[in-house]
Formats: structure tokens, C-alpha cells, sequence
């Protein structure tokens, strides 16, 4: 208790006045147990019937009054001695009926407690688990004995003592589930132990103690821990433990990875960090200084921007690599490297970026500004690979820089950006080895452009090295490249058919000539492009004609569209083999088994160079986009059934090329035939991924003016364009696309398309809140003469949407029901996807959760199988509200923080009927789980890309029925597609 603003030990242990400093004592039982009324009431008036009923054990004299006068007198002159004669009581007051004893927390410890863990508990859920745990730790350090020992025996007292007992055990069950979360394991065994002896039937404790064990390397004590719980709840009990326990003992027994240890303190679960550096190849020879002085730069106080300027083939991306490679681990969020090279206006740039980060637009917001929303509370290095020629986007980087303080960027260019915040690190090239008179060979073979050459000719002649003979034409052939680290692994290269004084005098002869054809370069420059000039003279005409068509490519082609393209070239396969011996290009084969070619891209730039050279630039671009058509074809319409699987995996690998068909073909000089009907044919392809920002608005610009376009084609291209106005809510614009659809499909003949768009049309409809004329369309499309059965199905997908929503519950099952009967048979996750969701909502809300989890959870596994992640967000969530019905409470709110952030990460704000859902599903965990359960879970999840939030959903219900996880890695397909079945809509 707490005097005159002095501390003091009060109800929590013996009871202790401190008054100025000094501890008082309070000698008389009878006025200890007036005290320890009023304090453990503090603050509300306790009654003079209460108090008697305390002082003489429930036989109270006939006039109890004036004696419980005196004893409140002798408290009021302990607690303020200094109080003058006749002035009011300030600790005890008088009030109708009783008295009050008036303190603040900082003077009672009763009241220090409860504040500590209602700090604790807040603390906790908003993400601050190590001032959380100091809270609650400090709540139970309060308890320095019996509480209130003076009222222990009295059966008037006993419901308030043991409710305040009950807070501290849960006050020490929170701190170690915390203290868990924390890593802190190997100081709480001890401590758990004393507590599972002395309150053996509490369960948390129980499990706490289990996860320490185990996570100390005590396997086998922590399987002994869980047989001890079982004896001591069945002996004392009568009952078995709960599923936490039995499942805790499973868990340990397979060493569950989910059982670990979290990486660091205070890190409970680290937030997901991004890291796709592209593997480094081949090691960083001769770079060890400069590696050292970029890295360091970012030790400078404010340093957040570094630029790695230089001609090309210095190597600025493959320092940059190994520099973002060790600054990784000083990232708390990881790396993130985007290639800019691909792209070829400043307005991709954000675009670029936030897809690097992970960040789909679906809603068709900025991407800059979804990109800055994302890394404003992260610590990360962001890469930007080839700046030099999108140099008019500095305002992106400086926009990103200014929004997250610690985000820190290195940028290679050709040329410094120009900000403020920049430090430019100039790349020279490498350091080449005196000539006259010559070092020692053991100091040669430390000189960089030496150790390259020597290095990279070893890739071609294993026992190559410098030694006394050629040691002379080496350090010429060095100079000669000027030390430029591409030039010197082109040259090395050669090496494998060459002699090192043929190697040179080919260079000598070469070189000398080509500077004088390139005056507009820079001198650096010069002697890169020469070399890939001599690289290329050295070609024969077919290899030669054959590089020249491969600028024509965004990305990685396949082998097989590289003859279908290219024309003039006798033998595709041979010459492509030549260009790989000559290091223009290099042969893999994708994870599909698919052979494709590659080149660096300083080579594909020279190949883009020379295309622009040929006089047939225009027609080879056609053919490119025709190629990549008639793929789209071929695979568009498959991704309806059986065979998406396999069409979505080879539509992926060739994005980039089908993104470059559609902007060439819809740009001046393209094809707007061509783009319109890659547009019809790929729409649902981008609605899968999710990312549809750019063809949207192509899209558009596309459909706004279509004079003279057939009706064939304009019909599809205008249903897509509609549908993806509708993924980034522009639904208005949707419908209006919808409405010119449906007259083009009747113009053209197709009573498939008519009927697929009277449905689209119902859903807009519906999407309005016009649910009459919804149900109308929908019912009409159901029977109309060119319905399809996905038509079908996706009009009664509407239809039971319709009545749910309108309170007819039974109607609604029965429909959904028989949704889901229709479209598992079809072979598409998608549709199925959305059809068992809306199974999974009308079972859930006549209380079949288990089968409305089964129906999500075979939802999300297609979402998975699939890689497709359009609609798995929504899908956790209603997983979560099942979670929430069923008590699975801690899993539900880690699959809502997983969704959560991926929707703020995304931009993906949820519209007004399902925020209230979700908002609803959130209020019942948190008042489910409590404070710090919630504030763990929440955390835990938080951590988790929607990705992970599946597979755990997946494992999860692996362990429990004893299913097979699905496998999201599907057997290798060949790039045959004849055994696609097609099974689109129109």
C-alpha cells in the first residue's frame, strides 16, 4: 500500500504501510483486516455491514457501529499521521453506507497488478511482445506471498481471492506464451516446472512447459511432461488432457518444424523477408576491394542511396549482386532485385518494382504509391538493375525514399541519377598487370583482369593458367580489353579453340579497326561494343542472321518459337548451338522441362541493335506476335477445365513475350487485329494471377475504338475488357463493355458468347445491389439456347448468392449444393473454387462447420495446385470465420493477419458488405482468444505471405485427418499442348 506518495508492499504478500519513506506497522488483526477490505475494494465503498460481517467472522455484536468507528479512526491516523485535527481524511472517506479507501495504482499493488496486465495485454496485441512481457512480468514479481493473508480463512472472502489468484496463474500463462514468442525457452523451463507442480491441472502451463522442453533439446523430457499431464488430469480429474496436449505430444514425437524456436528475441516471428537476388553463376573475381567500398558506404550516416555508375560490360550488376548478397543479412526485410533492363518506358518503372515486392494491383491503384504503402515500415535494400536508359524515373526513387526511411537502394546506371541523397560509386575497369618490366607470376596471378582471364579460361580449358611462355600475350590480351570484366569473358571464351597469340592477333586486328564505327560511344564503350562486334563477325551468315531475329525477344524464348519466328536460317537448332559456343547465348532447360535460350543483356541490347539494322524489322515483329497468338490460342481456352494446370505453367514461362506481343501490336506501326484478339484470349489468364493493371488499361484504350473490327473478334476482346474493368472496380465501365459484348457476340453468330454475357451482365447487375434484375438476367442466361455448363453454373453460382442474401437460406443451400455437384467434374479450380466457397457459407450458417472447413480447405488447395492466387485471399478469410465457429480461434487469427496484410501490402481494400464480414469474424476472435492470445496469433501471422497461410491450412488439416498435402509442384509437361482439352466458355 502506498502513503503519502511513498511505496510500499500491500494485499499481493504481508501486509506493509510505508509512510514518508518508513515502513509503519499495523499490529492489530483487526485493523489489518479493515485494511485489506478497503484495498482489495480500493476505491469503491465498501459497507459497514461488510466490515462487520469481516471483523467478527459473521457474529457481529448487536451495535457494531461505533467500534468499526474506531478502528477506522486508528487506519486514518496511521495512513496520514500529519493529517491537522478536524480536517477531512483523505485515504479513508466517509460515505453513505460505508467507507472507501481512496489510492492510486502507483500506491497499491492490487491496482499496480491489474494496470500491468491490462499494459501487457495491449502491448502484446499491438505487436510489442518484449514490452509486453515486461509488463506481465512485472505483475507476477508483485506476488510476494499469500495474498491477503489476514482474509485467507474467511469464507466471505474466498470468491474475490481466488478470482485474483485465477488473474495471476493467467497473468503467468500469458507471459510464457510470450516469453515463447520471444525465444526465451531456456530461462522459463525452471520456473514452469515449479508452477505445473503447484497448479497441476492447468493446461497452458502444461503445454508452455512441453514447447520450452523440447525447444532446449529435451525431446524425451518433453514427451515425459506430456505423460505426466495425462496421469495428473486423469487421476485428479477423471478426464484426458486437452487436444493441445495430445497434439503437443504428436508434434514432438515427428520433431514438427512448427515447434522451433523463433529466430531472434523480440522477433517472435519474422515478417516474411523478400529475397530474390538471381543466383550468382560465377564467383566475383577481382572485385574484393570494390565490394568492400560500395558495402561500406551504407555505414555512412544517411547514406540510403548508392548508384554504381560506369560504361558497360564493367561489371555493375555483378558487383552490385555480390554487394546486395552480403548487405542481405543487415536487411531486416530482406532484398529485393528488380531487372529494369525488359522494360522500355519510364511509366513501367513502379509497375516493375511493386512487382518485384510481390505486390499485384488487382484494384488498379498507382503502384507507386502501393509499392511506398508496403516498404514505409520495412528495412530492405532495394536493387535497381540497369538504370541508364529509364534515367527520367528518379522522381520514383526519390518518391520511395522519401516515404520509407529505411529503405536503402543501389542503383546501377551508366550515369549518376542526380538526387541529393546520392553517393555514386564509379566502377573502373578492372586493374590491369604492369608491362614492362613484367611482376612476378605469383603477384600476376593476383592482378584482377589477370585472375578473370585466367579464371574464366579455365571454364574452357581446365588446366589453363599463366606461366613464363604466356605470360607476355597475356598482359597485352589484358590491356588490349582495357580490362572491361565483359570483354575479357568473351575473349576468355574463345580460348577453347583458340591459342592465347591467335586469340590475340585476332583481337589486335579487329579491334584496331571497329572504334573508328562506333565515334558516338564512349571510349570505354568502344572497345565492349568492339569486342561483341568481333564476337559476332566471327559468326557465319546463318549464326549471324539468326542473332540479329533474337533481338526481336523480351526474355528467355523457347527453342521451339525461335524457329517458328526466325526465318532466312537453314538450321535453327544448329546455329543456336554455334551462338552457344561462342558464349552469345546460353541453352537450359526450364523447371517444365522446355528448352529455352538466354542471353546477358548487354548481349540481348547488341542483338536489339543489329535488329533494328535489318530491313525486315517490321515483319519479324509480326511474326513474333503472330507466334505468340496462336500460343494464346492454343492455350487461353484451356485454362477452363482439365488442362489449366498445364496452360497456366506454359503461359507464365512465356509472359514476358506475350506481354511484348501485346505492346508491340498495340502501339503505332503494331497490329490492333492482333492485340484485340490476344486480348480476348488472355484476359483470364491475368485475372488468375491477379495482376491486371496494364493490360486493363490497354485493354480499354483497345476496345474504346474498334471501326471496322469483325465481330468475331471484337466480341471476346470486349468481354474481356469488361471483365477486367470489373477485377479493378470499374464496375460501371464493366457493364458498358458487357452491353457492346453481348451485341457483338449476336452479331457474330455465338450463342455461347450472348449467353456468357448475359450472366456477366447479372453480376454487374447484383454488384449494383439491383438483385431483381440480377436474378432475371441470371435466369435467363441459365436457359438460354447457347448456354454453356459453366455458363450454367456460374448463373446459379448468382442465383444462390441472391438468396443467401435475401434471408432464403434453405434456397440458397440447395442451389450451392448443387453448384459445386456441376463444377467439380469440370476440371476448374477456379470456378470450383468459388462454388465451394459459396457451399462452405450456406452449411456454415446451419452449423456444419466441419463441412464448411473441408469445402474451403479443398478451395485453397486447387488456389495452391493451381498457382494462381486471384481469389485465395477471400477464401482464407471465410476459412477463418469456420475457424472462429468451430474454436480453432489461434488459427483463424493468423489466417486474418495473413490476409490482412497482403490487403494492405496490396492495396486491396475490402468493399463495405464484406468488410463487415471480415470485421465481425476479427471482434469474435480477438473476444475469443483475449488479449495476448490474439496479439501472438496476430503476430504470427502477420509474418505469413498468403502462400504460407495455405500450406499451414493445408498441413494443418493433413494432421488432423491424416490426408496427403497437396502438392503445389506438378509433374514436368512438355510444351505440346494437343492434349489440352478446350473447355472455354464460348
Amino acid at each position: 500500500m502506498l502513503c503519502d506518495g511513498c511505496v510500499a508492499d500491500t494485499g499481493l504478500g504481508p501486509v506493509d504501510v510505508v509512510i514518508a519513506g518508513e515502513p509503519v506497522p499495523v499490529r492489530a488483526a483487526k485493523l489489518r483486516i479493515v485494511l485489506e477490505c478497503l484495498a482489495l475494494r480500493a476505491n469503491c465503498v465498501v459497507s459497514s455491514d461488510f466490515l462487520a460481517e469481516a471483523l467478527w467472522d459473521g457474529h457481529p455484536p448487536a451495535q457494531p457501529g461505533p467500534q468499526l468507528q474506531v478502528y477506522i479512526a486508528n487506519l486514518r491516523r496511521i495512513l496520514e499521521p500529519d493529517r491537522p485535527k478536524g480536517g477531512a481524511p483523505q485515504r479513508i472517506a466517509s460515505r453513505p453506507g460505508g467507507y472507501s479507501l481512496s489510492v492510486t495504482a502507483d500506491e497499491l499493488d492490487i491496482l499496480q497488478f491489474r494496470e500491468l496486465i491490462s499494459a501487457g495485454e495491449q502491448a502484446v496485441e499491438a505487436g510489442d511482445l518484449v514490452g509486453g512481457a515486461e509488463r506481465l512480468r512485472a505483475a507476477v514479481q508483485l506476488f510476494t506471498g499469500l495474498p491477503f493473508p489476514d482474509l485467507a480463512d474467511a469464507e466471505l472472502f474466498q470468491p474475490e481471492l481466488d478470482q485474483l489468484e485465477e488473474a495471476r496463474l493467467d497473468a503467468y500463462q500469458d507471459l510464457a506464451d510470450v516469453e515463447l514468442a520471444l525465444g526465451r525457452h531456456g530461462s522459463l523451463v525452471r520456473e514452469l516446472q515449479r508452477l505445473v507442480q503447484e497448479h497441476p491441472y492447468r493446461e497452458r502451463l502444461w503445454a508452455a512447459l512441453v514447447v520450452a522442453l523440447y525447444r532446449c533439446d529435451r525431446q524425451a523430457d518433453a514427451l515425459a511432461a506430456c505423460r505426466e499431464a495425462r496421469r495428473a488430469f486423469t487421476a485428479g480429474l477423471g478426464i484426458d488432457p486437452g487436444a493441445r496436449l495430445r497434439e503437443l505430444a504428436a508434434l514432438v514425437l515427428r520433431q514438427d518444424a512448427s515447434l522451433d524456436a523463433p529466430a531472434s528475441e523480440g522477433n517472435p516471428r519474422a515478417r516474411q523477408r523478400l529475397d530474390n537476388l538471381p543466383n550468382e553463376l560465377t564467383p566475383l573475381v577481382g572485385r574484393e576491394a570494390e565490394l568492400g567500398e560500395v558495402c561500406s558506404l551504407y555505414r555512412k550516416e544517411g547514406c540510403r542511396l548508392v548508384t554504381v555508375t560506369g560504361p558497360g560490360g564493367t561489371g555493375k550488376t555483378r558487383l552490385a549482386l555480390a554487394a546486395a548478397a552480403q548487405l542481405r543479412e543487415r536487411m531486416a526485410d530482406g532484398v529485393g532485385w528488380v531487372n529494369l533492363a525488359p522494360l522500355t518506358q519510364v511509366e513501367q518503372v513502379p509497375g516493375a518494382i511493386a512487382a518485384t515486392l510481390g505486390l499485384a494491383d488487382r484494384a488498379g491503384e498507382d503502384p507507386l504509391k502501393v509499392a511506398s504503402r508496403f516498404l514505409r515500415t520495412r528495412r530492405l535494400l532495394l536493387v535497381l538493375d540497369n538504370f541508364e536508359h529509364l534515367e527520367e524515373a528518379w522522381p520514383v526513387v526519390l518518391d520511395m525514399l522519401t516515404a520509407a526511411p529505411d529503405l536503402r537502394i543501389l542503383a546501377t546506371s551508366r550515369r549518376r541519377l542526380g538526387l541529393r541523397a546520392e553517393y555514386e560509386y564509379e566502377l573502373a575497369p578492372l586493374a590491369l598487370p604492369p608491362i614492362d618490366p613484367p611482376a612476378p607470376l605469383p603477384e600476376l596471378r593476383e592482378v584482377p583482369a589477370l585472375k578473370l582471364l585466367v579464371a574464366r579460361g579455365r571454364a574452357v580449358r581446365p588446366h589453363f593458367d599463366i606461366d613464363q611462355d604466356n605470360a607476355g600475350v597475356l598482359i597485352r590480351l589484358c590491356h588490349r580489353l582495357d580490362g572491361l570484366p565483359l570483354a575479357i569473358e568473351l575473349a576468355a571464351a574463345r580460348l577453347r579453340d583458340r591459342s592465347e597469340e591467335d586469340l590475340f592477333h585476332d583481337l589486335e586486328f579487329n579491334l584496331a579497326e571497329l572504334p573508328e564505327a562506333f565515334r558516338d560511344l564512349p571510349d570505354r564503350q568502344r572497345t565492349l561494343t568492339a569486342t561483341l562486334a568481333w564476337s559476332y563477325e566471327l559468326l557465319g551468315p546463318q549464326e549471324r542472321r539468326l542473332f540479329d531475329q533474337l533481338g526481336v525477344f523480351a526474355a528467355d524464348p523457347a527453342e521451339v518459337a525461335v524457329g517458328g519466328v526466325c526465318s532466312g536460317v537453314a538450321d535453327t537448332n544448329t546455329s543456336i548451338g554455334v551462338l552457344a559456343r561462342h558464349s552469345l547465348l546460353r541453352r537450359y532447360r526450364d523447371s517444365m522441362g522446355t528448352s529455352r535460350v538466354s542471353m546477358l543483356h548487354s548481349i540481348r541490347e547488341f542483338a536489339r541493335n543489329r535488329l533494328a539494322q535489318l530491313a525486315d524489322e517490321q515483319a519479324l515483329r509480326c511474326r513474333h506476335a503472330d507466334f505468340y497468338l496462336r500460343l494464346a490460342r492454343t492455350l487461353g481456352p484451356r485454362l477452363w477445365g482439365h488442362g489449366e494446370h498445364k496452360a497456366f505453367r506454359l503461359l507464365t514461362a512465356d509472359a514476358a513475350e506475350l506481354r511484348s506481343a501485346l505492346l508491340w501490336a498495340a502501339g503505332p506501326g503494331g497490329s490492333k487485329d492482333v492485340a484485340l484478339q490476344l486480348v480476348g484470349e488472355l484476359w483470364h489468364y491475368w485475372e488468375l494471377t491477379g495482376d491486371v493493371t496494364e493490360q486493363y488499361r490497354i485493354a480499354v484504350e483497345l476496345v474504346e475504338e474498334t471501326e471496322g473490327v469483325p465481330a468475331a473478334v471484337l466480341a471476346p476482346a470486349l468481354s474481356g475488357a469488361a471483365t477486367l474493368c470489373w477485377t479493378v472496380g470499374r464496375n460501371d465501365q464493366a457493364t458498358r463493355f458487357h452491353s457492346r459484348a453481348y451485341d457483338a457476340f449476336r452479331e457474330a453468330g455465338n450463342s455461347k458468347g450472348v449467353a456468357w454475357t448475359v450472366m456477366c451482365l447479372a453480376v454487374q447487375e447484383a454488384q449494383r445491389s439491383e438483385m431483381a434484375t440480377a436474378e432475371r438476367l441470371a435466369m435467363d442466361a441459365l436457359s438460354a439456347p447457347g448456354a454453356t455448363l459453366r455458363t450454367q453454373v456460374a448463373a446459379l453460382v448468382l442465383l444462390s448468392r441472391i438468396a443467401f442474401y435475401s434471408g432464403d437460406h434453405p434456397r440458397a443451400l440447395e442451389l450451392s449444393r448443387e453448384c459445386a455437384a456441376l463444377a467439380r467434374p469440370m476440371g476448374d479450380r477456379w470456378l470450383l473454387g468459388i462454388a465451394l466457397t459459396n457451399f462452405a457459407e450456406s452449411l456454415q450458417h446451419t452449423g456444419d462447420f466441419g463441412a464448411a472447413e473441408t469445402l474451403l480447405t479443398e478451395a485453397i488447395a486447387g488456389v495452391v495446385e493451381l498457382g494462381a492466387q486471384g481469389n485465395l485471399v477471400g477464401y482464407l478469410e471465410s476459412l477463418a470465420g469456420v475457424h472462429v465457429e468451430n474454436q480453432r480461434i489461434e488459427p483463424a487469427i493468423r489466417l486474418l493477419s495473413a490476409a490482412d496484410a497482403y490487403r494492405a501490402d496490396h492495396g486491396l481494400p475490402l468493399v463495405t458488405d464484406e468488410r463487415r464480414r471480415v470485421e465481425s469474424i476479427i471482434e469474435a476472435a480477438r473476444n475469443g482468444a483475449g488479449p495476448v492470445r490474439f496479439g501472438l496469433a496476430w503476430a504470427a501471422g502477420r509474418s505469413l505471405t498468403l502462400t504460407q497461410a495455405a500450406d499451414e491450412v493445408l498441413r494443418g488439416r493433413s494432421r488432423r485427418d491424416g490426408s496427403l498435402p497437396v502438392d503445389g509442384h506438378a509433374d514436368p509437361v512438355t510444351y505440346a499442348v494437343d492434349d489440352l482439352p478446350d473447355t472455354a466458355p464460348w
